[in-house]
């Protein structure tokens, strides 16, 4: 009964609401769920780049898998990448129509900000594959996961047409004590 009272005092049943200044962007909520959803991990910063990628340990550098440039970030998807260089020319055309501003002008950030920019944005995610999954990387590029043995003892087998066994023997330093 104390401890009733006693929090009682210090909580309220009133629920949390959003201000009505913090309205979600209407074009972006009308979109599709996958679409929404690249948007807004574009906006972000946590979304399938290889600048991120690479931060999060899921590939091991942060190269454009499109073009082999160096970092693959937000601006260079929305900017130089030239995968899709045509999709870039129509996005920025529009967004020079709406805002009276030029790429050189704009941060992919304070395009993702604003809202008159929200339309076209979905224009351009939906026509490439920017944001979405990374393509999986190959064992023998992945930067040193294979060691040069493995590849060698594959060739080899490959070549006596043998196939690869789907266990391998237990090393002997992790072999229990009593198997020795």
């Amino acid at each position: 009964m104390e401890a009733r009272q006693w929090a009682g005092g210090r909580t309220s049943k009133t629920k949390y609401r959003m201000p009505k200044s913090w309205k979600p962007d209407g074009t972006v909520a009308d979109s599709t769920k996958r679409l929404a959803s690249r948007y807004y991990q574009l906006k972000t910063g946590h979304t399938c780049t290889g600048q991120y990628l690479h931060w999060a340990k899921a590939r091991p550098d942060a190269q454009c898998w499109w073009c082999k440039c160096p970092s693959q970030t937000r601006d260079h998807l929305f900017k130089v990448c030239p995968e899709w260089k045509m999709q870039q020319k129509i996005l920025w055309a529009e967004v020079l129509k709406g805002t009276n501003r030029w790429k050189r002008r704009w941060t992919v950030r304070d395009l993702l900000a604003d809202g008159r920019c929200g339309r076209v944005v979905l224009d351009f995610l939906s026509s490439t594959d920017v944001g979405k999954l990374a393509p999986p990387l190959e064992k023998e590029d992945a930067g040193g996961e294979v060691s040069e043995w493995e590849l060698r003892e594959r060739r080899e087998q490959e070549e006596q047409g043998e196939e690869p066994p789907l266990f391998l023997p237990t090393p002997s330093f992790m072999a229990p004590a009593g198997e020795e």
